[in-house]
């Protein structure tokens, strides 16, 4: 399955749309107007939330995302050492031993499941953020990946901020 991640044109809280392959609205994403933790929820087209995507609040050479079931149990903890030379995201998580590897530029990464590939993100170059997600069909919780790239986009927006 291949899902693109997109940036509205223009947006105050950091609204996002999920689209499939033919442009079909898939999923919703929903940021609030202001927090420090980018606080988003990834929505079903009827409103129904799926999953809350935030930062952790303060970042001690480890930045942390979280991805947050509708109940508030955490579904998934995703860590990315503050000085690393590869961009590696390490994700605690139900499924097992989830890491998102890329290289240094952040434009493409590889979604290894048990040390096996599941899927793919690659960055397009625009205006506006932009994410391809490439998932193996046989994936179930498509939306749980979904969320995992948009916690690692928090995060890197969360490092350019530091660094500016």
């Amino acid at each position: 399955m291949e899902l693109c991640i997109r940036n509205k044109w223009i947006s105050l809280s950091g609204s996002s749309v999920i689209k499939d392959i033919n442009e079909n609205d898939v999923y919703k994403l929903k940021g609030k107007f202001w927090t420090v933790t980018r606080k988003k929820f990834l929505r079903t087209l009827d409103d129904k939330d799926l999953y809350i995507i935030r930062n952790k609040f303060w970042t001690f050479f480890v930045h942390k995302a979280f991805v947050i079931n509708p109940d508030n149990t955490i579904a998934a903890t995703i860590r990315r050492k503050y000085f690393s030379v590869h961009d590696r995201y390490f994700i605690d998580c139900k499924y097992g031993k989830v890491e998102i590897t890329g290289n240094i530029l952040g434009f493409n990464y590889h979604i290894l499941l048990d040390g096996k590939e599941i899927g793919h993100v690659a960055r397009r170059i625009s205006l506006r953020d932009s994410f391809v997600l490439t998932i193996d069909d046989n994936v179930e919780d498509i939306p749980f990946f979904v969320s995992l790239v948009i916690a690692i986009d928090n995060i890197t927006d969360e490092r350019r901020s530091e660094s500016n």
